[in-house]
């Protein structure tokens, strides 16, 4: 039997007249609201507004509150997830952080293309899938390196709500079916079957697996990291929760990883994190009933987890203790959980628009991270003491 030769995978057709008419709405909508600074973007319109201040404010009202609670003091017995080493090569070439993070959040934005990417095309319609009943949005893109990312959409999909307001529904309660029950949404498994169509088309323009890779922001996140579960494509998922879904090993030695923020409640909506329990199942280090599936890379201020456990200590003690805990859940939701604050902590240059007015910047910002293929941040990742074992 002759092996076939190795393919060239050819670069993505240009768009069609109609696919860029379609995408004209979205652009004349960013350039408006990039006007009025309620979005940013390197390269966009610079807004004479800056809505900053006043994003300052609300999260320092929220800080000294958690302060005169006492929720940011140092909990006296907080677990510390176990670390893993990593020994691997750091040759293999991928997309790079700062690639994956601008696909991602190009989810939340109405005609938004990542920087330097190009969408991917077949007879030059770009190659996307819709599911309002699922809540499971999805586009593709290409890399100069013609290296294939699935992008899956986040929660309420940002500006695709002025186009698309009813799948905001559907992606709500597939966030709680995950949260509350031991089931995996319809949403997950749409995810796996447009990803299986997405290689298939590849396949014909001369892509192999190893070219494609997937990516999300939250739910998007949450989507890309079954889909890898279940298909053993890499990538890296932003802000993502546990599933329910249990493998040997959670996908420690694969190929994706999730970087979370510390302090963003979604992160540890998990079994492998500590801090929201008893709200979640019990905390397992390296596994229990919703672990992560593959390797975690944690960033920001590891000081900013210290609220959510405290609060979390209080959720089953009466109504004033449950109020405390979802009030706080809350603010810390906004302020760390939007990928501006992901692109802040990991050096990149967002690209296309972000909110940049919702949420608090902390801790350190890990300089150069944004050029990183997925071997070189979890050697860095390790280098550093933050890769966590899921």
């Amino acid at each position: 039997m002759t092996t076939p030769a190795p393919t060239t995978p050819t670069p993505p057709a240009p768009l069609s007249p109609i696919a860029k008419l379609i995408a004209l709405p979205g652009h004349i909508v960013n350039t408006v609201l990039q006007s009025l600074d309620l979005t940013a973007a390197v390269g966009g319109p610079q807004s004479p507004l800056d809505l900053a201040p006043f994003d300052n404010l609300i999260f320092a009202v929220f800080r000294r509150i958690e302060h005169a609670v006492g929720l940011d003091a140092t909990p006296t017995t907080q677990p510390i997830p176990p670390t893993l080493i990593y020994t691997g090569p750091t040759t293999a070439l991928t997309p790079t952080v700062a690639q994956f993070l601008n696909a991602a959040a190009a989810e939340y934005v109405l005609g938004g293309v990542p920087g330097g990417l190009r969408p991917f095309t077949v007879n030059g319609v770009p190659v996307t899938s819709t599911n309002v009943l699922s809540g499971e949005r999805a586009q593709v893109w290409v890399t100069p390196q013609n290296q294939i990312i699935i992008a899956y959409q986040g929660t309420t999909g940002g500006t695709n709500l002025l186009f698309d307001p009813l799948i905001a529904i559907s992606q709500i309660v597939t966030d709680l079916q995950v949260i509350y029950t031991h089931t995996t949404p319809q949403g997950f498994t749409d995810a796996v079957t447009f990803a299986q169509r997405v290689q298939a088309d590849a396949a014909l323009q001369g892509y192999g697996a190893s070219d494609i890779f997937v990516t999300g922001h939250s739910l998007g996140g949450w989507e890309a990291e079954y889909v890898a579960q279940q298909t053993g494509l890499d990538g890296i998922g932003f802000e993502s929760p546990g599933i329910n879904t249990v493998v040997d090993g959670n996908g420690a030695d694969s190929g994706f990883v999730n970087i979370e923020t510390y302090g963003d409640p979604a992160a540890y909506f998990a079994t492998d994190l500590p801090g929201l329990q008893p709200f979640m199942p019990s905390y397992v280090p390296a596994g229990g009933s919703k672990p992560h599936y593959g390797a975690i890379v944690m960033i920001g201020d590891p000081k900013a987890v210290a609220p959510l456990f405290n609060a979390s200590a209080l959720y089953g003690y009466g109504p004033i203790g449950d109020l405390i805990f979802t009030v706080d859940t809350l603010g810390n939701f906004f302020e760390h959980h939007l990928p501006g604050m992901q692109a802040h902590n990991l050096d990149v240059d967002p690209d296309p628009t972000v909110v940049p007015w919702l949420g608090l910047p902390m801790g350190p910002v890990e300089t150069g991270y944004g050029a990183l293929t997925i071997s070189q941040l979890l050697q860095a990742a390790s280098d550093a003491g933050q890769l966590i074992a899921p």
